[in-house]
């Protein structure tokens, strides 16, 4: 397509220095910040809740709490089954897996 007639040379643009560009590179680096706390405040929710669901599922299935669950009791075949070590274990280990993505997270944390 041809230039338009009416287009603005490049050479001819505002320069940086006026009062409007100053004023857009202050919002510019404000809406920054902003998005640099935000993310902040995302990494630490996420890796403080990763931590206690970590720590619960990992210590939950070995304590009376996890033997004596009313859903457990009422339904004798979901009980037998959850009462199996297996099923502990695997339990327990997504615990282990969610504890090692907090911590990760929290270590491999990069600002852009």
């Amino acid at each position: 397509m041809p230039p338009s007639p009416n287009a603005v040379p490049p050479s001819a643009s505002a320069e940086p220095s006026s009062p409007g560009t100053r004023q857009a590179d202050s919002g510019a680096r404000q809406e920054q910040r902003a998005a640099r706390w935000l993310q902040r405040a995302d990494l630490l929710l996420r890796v403080i809740v990763r931590l206690y669901l970590g720590m619960i599922l990992l210590f939950l299935p070995w304590t009376r709490l996890w033997l004596f669950n009313r859903f457990f009791l009422f339904y004798a075949p979901i009980a037998h089954l959850m009462e199996s070590g297996a099923v502990r274990g695997i339990v327990s280990g997504l615990g282990l897996l969610n504890l090692w993505i907090a911590i990760s997270d929290a270590i491999h944390y990069k600002e852009i």
